[in-house]
């Protein structure tokens, strides 16, 4: 029983919310078995061109001791036909194989191993019943065109119960809200983390620092005028021809007098 606690452990912190675990009622004939668990494989990149989103498998440990394989595969009849059944059976095989293969020491039940196989053979399962595959030109997830595949034919066998297809539809309906839930956290994230280095840039650019952390050198009034000469500032300083009126030189009399009677000298 300790193995297989701790490799439903692993298989919850590998897989996390994809996971489901459950098992008999305490008081239940051969309690705690069955302990079944779930995993809703969601589709690989390998099976991309296929119109089907999620692979639900459930296995189904009926006793304590691995060597007896008292195991079952559920797979939910969302599938056309016998579809769902002939997946079952080869998951059931496989995962009967890989109990044989236990080795002492290591993975005992070979939980994860089976959980991965699954995953890895998405589209070969699918693909049980070849007349209920179909096919059509359609677009990937970047809009270009490629061949897509669906499955049509009959209703799922074992689908009358009215009860059964209520319980499937609540929990669709349940794990579409948990989507919707997820990508809305999703999107809000991606919303609030742009926000946030819209404002740390502007703060920047407040600061007068540039996004690689080199501040602009803001200049002084000063400097601002010395690099916004005018074009006679440019030109240099221009010296007066004349003085001005009130500085007009006068002559010295005493040598107006010495100087009359001299040859050349106008006479007054």
């Amino acid at each position: 029983m300790e193995a297989l606690q701790a490799e439903l452990k692993a298989c919850k912190e590998q897989f996390g919310k994809e996971l489901e675990l459950s098992k008999a009622e305490k008081g239940a004939p051969g309690f705690p078995f069955p302990v079944s668990v779930t995993r809703y494989t969601p589709q690989p990149e390998s099976a991309s061109c296929w119109d089907c989103e999620e692979l639900p498998v459930r296995l189904e440990i009926q006793s304590a001791d691995p060597a007896e394989k008292k195991v079952a595969v559920e797979v939910p009849p969302i599938f056309p036909g016998e579809l769902s059944g002939e997946i079952e059976k080869a998951i059931e095989k496989e995962w009967k194989k890989l109990l044989g293969k236990a080795k002492p020491g290591g993975s005992v039940w070979m939980l994860a191993k089976i959980f991965d196989w699954v995953e890895a053979k998405f589209g070969d399962l699918l693909r049980l019943v070849p007349a209920y595959v179909d096919c059509y030109v359609g677009c990937d997830a970047m809009g270009a065109s490629m061949r897509r595949y669906t499955l049509v034919g009959p209703a799922a066998e074992g689908d009358e119960d009215d009860e059964e297809e209520e319980q499937d539809e609540e929990e669709e309906q349940r794990r579409v809200d948990e989507y919707i839930a997820r990508e809305q956290a999703r999107i809000e994230a991606e919303f609030d983390a742009k926000l946030s280095s819209d404002v740390e840039r502007r703060d920047m650019a407040a600061k007068g620092v540039f996004e690689e952390g080199e501040k602009i050198r803001i200049l002084s009034k000063k400097e601002q005028a010395e690099a916004n000469l005018s074009r006679k500032e440019k030109s240099g300083t221009r010296w007066r021809k004349t003085g001005s009126k009130s500085n007009k030189p006068t002559r010295d009399e005493e040598k107006e007098k010495a100087l009359k009677g001299l040859p050349g000298q106008k006479k007054k």
